[in-house]
Formats: C-alpha cells, structure tokens, sequence
C-alpha cells in the first residue's frame, strides 16, 4: 500500500486511496483501530469499480497524536473536514464504520444529512443506554493498553470476538508497536470516553437521510445485539443479524462482510 499524508484541522493524518476511478466509500475504523483493519475489505470493495478511501483517525495508527479531547463532536467533524479536503462528492459517496467508526459515521449523518449518501455500520457504539456498563470482554480489550508483551495485546485483540480463530502475529507486533507511540495510549482512552459520552444516538437516527445498511454480529460479547432496537425502528435501515459472529464480523469472516457490503452499496 502507498499510504498518504495530509494535513486537516491542523492533525496530519495518514490515508490509503485506491487507484479505481469509481464512486468514493470512506472506511472509518474503531477504537484502537487503523487502515490495516480494514485489510482484508479495501482490495474486494474496490474490484467492484468503487473508489476505497481508508484512514487513521487522529489518535491512532500513524496519525498525529495531539493532545486533545477525543469525542465523537470532534471526530464526526474532522470527518466532514477531511472529505471536503479529499473533495469527496457527498452526492454519490458511502461511508462505512465499525463499533466507534460507526459511532462516528452516524454523528455525521444526522448532523450532515446531505454529506453522505449511503452508510453502512457495523456494530456501532453509540445507542446504548447511559446506564449501560462495560461488558466483560470490552473492560479485557480496553487492558490493550496495559499490555507488555505482544502475546497480551493477542489476548486482547482475541477478546473483541470469540469466534476469532487467530489474531495475525504481524497484526498484534504493529499494534503493540503503536500503542507505545507518545500519546497513543492517552488518545485511545480519551476516545473511549468520549463515544461513552456522548449524546445518545436513539432518538436522532430518524434525521439519517442515507440509505442505511446494520450489520451485527448476534454473537457480539463487547456491544451485544439487544441494542440494535433503536436501527430497526429507521425506516431507511436494512438490518442484517449475523449467527455466530461476534464484534469484528468484517475481520473474521470478511468473504460473506464484502459480499454484502458491494451488493447493498450497487443497488
């Protein structure tokens, strides 16, 4: 990959587009996450004629690290400033977000109607209820950061799904690598924080006006299916409940995520 670097809201921030001339999907990736998330999804997408753009949010992967605070006001900003930087066309342009990504990605749209067209979310954090606590496995991926081997940040990677059947020995060294840049650690807390923070998305997904497609792992352990109510009363929103897949569906099973991604997104 020809990774980019390009300077919006005065953060440097590190972005992978690929070479197709088609209709512009923008990847946003969730917490700890980075363009390589998306490893196994950007070459398929992009076979089908669509223009896959990929980033690192602010605070992780090789973007800049400021010391800011990391809440979904800003990133869901920072995305409306980075598609008007890559000049995206709002008209024809699909955003697609996992679990914070998604989070993200549905901020945008209800503030922003009119800058995305499709929307694909993948187990988005955003609506559950304030009174909701860390499930199990999420309070074991958040100790990533307290990881000192990279066999510990294996074991917490593992956390997010069960039906993960290896995390990739590259994958975890990257990871462990990046965690120990400075600020990552700060950043990949403040950004926790703040999607817990933040406004519910319940009572404002009706002001989505893009064709929305949820995916969910029913087998999720770290934002479980009961909370996919509020999607289903959207009137725009295709949803898809997946059986034995957990948290990280288009990682684990990326064959059958890239077959229905293309298909909703060339309808």
């Amino acid at each position: 990959m020809h990774f980019q670097y390009s300077k919006v809201a005065n953060v440097y921030v590190r972005y992978y587009i690929t070479e197709s001339n088609g209709d512009p999907i923008l990847l946003i990736h969730g917490l700890g996450g980075s363009i390589e998330s998306w490893q196994n999804n950007i070459q398929p997408i992009a076979s089908h004629q669509f223009r896959v753009i990929a980033l690192d949010l602010p605070g992780f992967g090789l973007s800049d690290k400021p010391n800011l605070t990391f809440n979904i006001k800003y990133y869901s900003r920072f995305i409306l400033d980075f598609i008007t930087k890559l000049k995206l066309d709002s008209h024809c342009l699909s955003i697609i977000g996992n679990s914070l990504g998604g989070q993200i990605a549905a901020e945008l749209a209800i503030n922003h109607p009119l800058a995305v067209s499709k929307l694909v979310l993948i187990s988005p954090a955003g609506a559950l209820p304030v009174s909701f606590k860390a499930t199990p496995a999420l309070r074991k991926y958040l100790n990533v950061i307290e990881a000192k081997t990279e066999q510990q940040v294996i074991n917490a990677l593992l956390a997010i799904d069960t039906s993960a059947k290896r995390i990739e020995c590259d994958y975890a060294k990257m990871f462990f690598q990046r965690l120990g840049l400075p600020g990552a650690k700060k950043a990949f807390m403040s950004a926790f924080n703040g999607s817990a923070r933040a406004p519910r998305l319940n009572n404002r997904l009706h002001k989505i006006k893009a064709k929305t497609l949820l995916i969910w792992g029913k087998d999720d352990q770290v934002i479980p299916v009961d909370f996919v109510h509020p999607f289903i009363r959207m009137k725009n929103c295709r949803v898809i409940l997946l059986e034995n897949h957990g948290h990280a569906l288009h990682v684990n099973n990326s064959m059958l995520f890239n077959k229905i991604v293309i298909d909703f997104l060339e309808e």
